[in-house]
């Protein structure tokens, strides 16, 4: 409970643009502790600030294995499962079990779960009843019972429930046979239908038991869904016996459901459909069928935060069409939709940057890009990226530079990365004395974070011709000179440190600084 102040704290200090004080507020609102509650984390992914988050576990000194872990709660935030999954699977740590197995429920990773379960760990106790339920129905349906059954006897808590779940799916007619043991024994065909066959083949089934035959159908519509010359077929056969038979939807697969003509009113409202699809979207699956479905049902959903972030993944994968007109249709209309565009990967990622700030420019009024650029600014202040920045949202940064320091950072940063040194030191000269210092060390901690010490340290000296007396300076000069091996200046700096703020400076670093400065001088 004690760092929830310092995340509210800290996140409030960042939205009033005191960026130092923010960092210092995120620092304190750490746990350090592996598989612990994080408020600071939880209170930045609220607002989806994850380009922030990611900003500020690359330039805090935190202990490895700690860093992989808040990364990974930023990536599956972001749902990112893949990346996630990839920043704690090496982790030991038991803490870390409830996070592991989340992720790969949401990745829909059954046999690695099973492989977890047969080590020895409770992998049900880690999950919320409605994904211990998924996972058991999800097993079943994939004829996994006896590891099901196993799974079951090794947890405590819901067991009742769960073994009264199983007993029910695992007995249901449409469970106990796969596609071919189901069409040898009650189809009585050795080899699988054609389409021409289905009119003697609906005669077979009409002569089995009712049970038996909602299974056929179930079986037809997953084995043939992704055949074209079946589709007409089975829309007049299967697919029309299940508009009458609603609680067998269940068991047809994702993609059949939005390839053959279902009524939509059995499929739900289109923002459970969305929720629906998405995590099956995100767990891996990206046919062309989950994809033209979820641009059919965007427009007509009442857009969530999580339909928002998974709209974001969508289009940094590339399968989101911005220039469906019914997309666009929404974009303009629903008064949410523009904070898809509120999200810092999609201006700095090269692949798509051009084509997200054309569209934000074309396609929202000039008051609506305020709203999306003006958070922008706000995160990617902090952002460890390099990449350069397109061009509206640079218009953006010009127009504003001087009404917000923020945007002469990120524009300076932006230019500096063009190569343009000439209007580097333009806009730099724009500034009164005090913020060109707070600009040129800005630029260097971002240079000194990429390596390149030797354009951060002319930064740095730049700096020190405006004010030549700063304990930030001064810390500057003694990151740059330990990384480069100069114990001269190193030695240098740390004097003045002691000099002018004898409390910013550990006695143990200057001691061995001192030392290294002797044994160089004596050698």
């Amino acid at each position: 409970m004690m760092k929830y102040p310092y995340a509210a704290a800290s996140h409030a200090a960042l939205r009033a643009g005191m960026h130092e004080r923010a960092r210092e507020l995120f620092r304190k609102g750490l746990t350090h502790q592996l598989g612990a509650d994080e408020p600071v984390i939880r209170t930045y992914l609220r607002f989806s600030q994850h380009a922030y988050l990611h900003s500020r576990l690359d330039l805090l000194e935190l202990d490895e294995e700690y860093r992989s872990y808040l990364r990974s709660l930023v990536y599956r935030h972001e749902k990112n499962y893949q990346a996630a999954w990839e920043m704690i699977e090496w982790i030991p740590d038991e803490a870390l079990l409830p996070l592991k197995v989340g992720l790969l429920c949401d990745m829909r990773k059954k046999d690695e779960l099973i492989e977890l379960s047969e080590e020895g760990v409770d992998v049900l106790a880690h999950l919320k009843i409605e994904r211990k339920e998924a996972l058991i129905r999800h097993m079943i349906r994939n004829h996994d019972i006896e590891r099901a059954a196993q799974m079951i006897s090794r947890t405590e808590p819901d067991r009742a429930r769960l073994r009264t779940l199983f007993e029910t799916e695992s007995s249901h007619p449409v469970i106990r046979y796969d596609w071919e043991s189901f069409r040898n024994t009650h189809l009585g065909m050795e080899s699988d239908p054609q389409p021409e066959d289905f009119p003697s083949l609906m005669a077979t089934i009409e002569s089995l038991e009712p049970t038996i035959q909602d299974a056929a159908h179930v079986h037809l519509i997953n084995r043939f869904h992704d055949q074209p010359e079946y589709h007409w077929t089975l829309n007049r056969t299967s697919v029309a016996h299940m508009n009458d038979k609603a609680d067998l939807l269940q068991y047809i697969i994702i993609e059949a459901l939005y390839t053959l003509k279902f009524n939509p009113s059995l499929l739900g409202t289109p923002s459970s459909q969305l929720d629906l699809l998405f995590e099956y979207y995100h767990s891996g699956h990206r046919s062309q069928a989950v994809i033209r479905a979820i641009h059919q049902l965007l427009p007509d959903a009442k857009l969530t935060d999580s339909h928002i972030r998974s709209m974001r993944k969508m289009i940094l994968y590339g399968t989101l069409d911005l220039y469906n007109e019914r997309l666009i249709q929404m974009f303009r209309e629903d008064k949410k939709a523009y904070m898809v565009f509120q999200y810092p990967a999609l201006f700095l990622d090269t692949r798509i940057n051009r084509a997200v700030d054309n569209f934000v420019y074309f396609h929202f009024s000039s008051k609506v890009r305020e709203r999306i650029f003006r958070p922008l600014v706000t995160e990617l202040v902090e952002s460890t990226e390099k990449t350069t920045l397109p061009r509206y949202f640079v218009h953006y940064l010009e127009r504003t530079r001087h009404k917000n320091f923020s945007s002469m950072c990120i524009l300076v940063r932006h230019t500096y990365r063009r190569g343009d040194m000439e209007q580097v030191e333009k806009y730099i000269g724009e500034l009164i004395p005090d913020n060109q210092f707070r600009l040129r060390l800005y630029l260097a901690k971002f240079l000194y974070g990429f390596g390149e010490l030797e354009e951060a340290l002319e930064e740095v000296k730049a700096a020190e011709k405006l004010t030549d007396q700063h304990s930030e300076l001064y810390m500057h000069f003694i990151k740059i000179y330990r990384r480069l091996g100069d114990a001269e200046n190193l030695l240098k700096y740390m004097e003045k440190m002691r000099e002018h703020y004898p409390k910013a400076l550990p006695d143990r670093e200057y001691e061995k600084a001192k030392a290294a400065y002797e044994r160089l001088k004596s050698g």
